[in-house]
């Protein structure tokens, strides 16, 4: 699928971690989402689009990119080309598979910022 996407929805486990850390946290579901995937790009192994599901939250791609969605593409196609993947073709996939990963990681490694 192209950069041409307005909807993205994560998978079953990434919403229920997303309601958890909204709970402890006190922020929204798309910063915790950014905070999530700028997570996972930071990680060296690139995440597996297969292990997730699409059957949780959907959410406007302006809504939770906002207007740093220039830059948020453009760190994916980049770790995209570094990993030999079509930034075009890829792009959809790999994005929510990042906001997967990252938002289960961060689950793990945040309860609260009391």
């Amino acid at each position: 699928m192209s950069q041409n996407f307005n909807r993205i929805t994560i998978g079953e486990d990434a919403t229920n971690r997303l309601k958890m850390l909204k709970a402890n946290t006190g922020m929204t579901p798309n910063y915790l989402c950014r905070i999530g995937f700028c997570y996972s790009l930071n990680e060296p192994r690139p995440p597996n689009p297969e292990e997730y599901d699409n059957d949780g939250q959907t959410f406007n791609r302006y809504t939770l990119l906002g207007e740093h969605d220039a830059l948020y593409m453009a760190l994916l196609k980049e770790r995209l080309i570094q990993e030999n993947k079509d930034p075009e073709e890829d792009l959809y996939d790999e994005f929510v598979a990042h906001l997967n990963r990252g938002v289960i990681r961060v689950h793990g490694n945040v309860r609260d910022l009391t």
